[in-house]
């Protein structure tokens, strides 16, 4: 913008240097105008001198401003993308007040050019006197122009400097309220983890109460399994003496007959004994029967069949398998060591009904029928 100044100046000094010389040739009455041109010539350079400082104590405020504006952008750079844009609004105006600059300049160039075809064509001081005072008219028009253009320059810096600040403000505001945020939600989080390794704890010392207890139960039904297969080899032993015993009851009958036809009569006091002894094996041979019967509804599984059982489960239940069985034969008023083999079939069904999987239910009901 200096160097503007000074051209304009010298163009001015060389105009005034040229009419002197013309009015050195044409004669006394160029003494006023000289006086004229001078004064013409103070009052240019005087607006000029006020016009650069002027410049320059907008482009110092303009500075100061300029680098405040980047300190706060710089500091909030990572945080504000917004501030990019207004920095590259800034930089545009820049942009734009250079391109001002060099149309100034292009005009000045212009207005140099017409100066130098002017000062060719001067012929006569009139002409000259009225074409220096229109270009002073709009030299004083345009640093009338350019001074409002600084006015509004500043007034434009201040308040992007005020916005770059509030938007300072807002952003702190929001950076502390997502901190306050994210600590809420760190401790929430903790509260979670403490909660769930607590749960965690709790279920593995229930799992292996449990595991314990199916441990001391299996041990407790292969106790009972030895048990019960010691009675079933009893109760074997004693089915094939009743069987035994109903063999022999069969061939006496038939030997009883065989001499009751050999011999045709029989004494009348055998007779009745006859008589009052079979009553008395019939009673017997029916108690037997009805005794048979019962123990024979009354039957218990084996000790090993739940211990089968429990595995199968297992298998495709888990560890509760156990646990399971036993909840369904006291809800049908049984006990696992004498529970009867006519109700089994009453119990599969119903443990059937733990499982979801028909391919693996039918082959429980099957292996389960195989223990049997």
């Amino acid at each position: 913008m200096a160097n503007v100044y000074d051209s304009l100046k010298g163009t001015l000094q060389r105009s005034m240097a040229n009419s002197m010389a013309v009015a050195r040739v044409k004669g006394s009455d160029a003494s006023s105008l000289d006086n004229e041109m001078e004064q013409l010539e103070k009052t240019v350079v005087d607006r000029l001198a006020r016009l650069r400082a002027a410049v320059k104590e907008g482009e110092a405020v303009v500075a100061g401003e300029s680098q405040h504006a980047e300190q706060v952008i710089e500091s909030l750079r990572t945080e504000i993308a917004a501030q990019e844009a207004q920095l590259n609004a800034a930089r545009g105006k820049e942009l734009a007040s250079q391109k001002m600059e060099q149309t100034l300049n292009v005009k000045i160039r212009d207005l140099q050019n017409d100066m130098k075809k002017k000062e060719e064509a001067l012929e006569s001081r009139g002409k000259d006197a009225s074409d220096l005072t229109s270009k002073i008219d709009v030299l004083g028009k345009q640093i009338t122009q350019l001074e409002l253009a600084i006015q509004q320059a500043k007034a434009e810096t201040a308040s992007e400097a005020k916005r770059a600040q509030q938007l300072a403000e807002s952003s702190n505001a929001k950076i502390a309220t997502l901190e306050a945020q994210l600590r809420d939600r760190e401790a929430i989080v903790r509260a979670k983890e403490s909660t769930l390794k607590g749960l965690e704890q709790k279920l593995t010392a229930k799992i292996q109460a449990l595991e314990s207890l199916v441990n001391s139960k299996e041990k407790l039904l292969a106790d009972q399994d030895r048990q019960i297969k010691d009675l079933n080899s009893q109760l074997g032993a004693l089915a094939n003496g009743i069987k035994g015993m109903s063999s022999f009851f069969k061939q006496a009958e038939a030997l009883t007959a065989v001499e009751a036809q050999d011999v045709g009569t029989v004494v009348p006091g055998q007779e009745l004994k006859r008589e009052k002894e079979k009553p008395a094996n019939s009673q017997f041979k029916s108690a037997a029967v009805t005794s048979n019967a019962a123990d024979a509804a009354r039957e218990a599984v084996s000790p090993g069949f739940f211990d089968s059982v429990t595995k199968e489960l297992a298998e495709i239940n888990g560890p509760l398998a156990s646990m399971i069985i036993r909840d369904h034969v006291k809800a049908l008023g049984e006990s696992i060591e004498k529970f009867p083999k006519k109700r089994v079939t009453e119990l599969v069904r119903i443990l059937s009904q733990e499982i979801t999987d028909e391919n693996a239910k039918i082959g429980f009901c099957k292996r389960v029928a195989e223990k049997l």
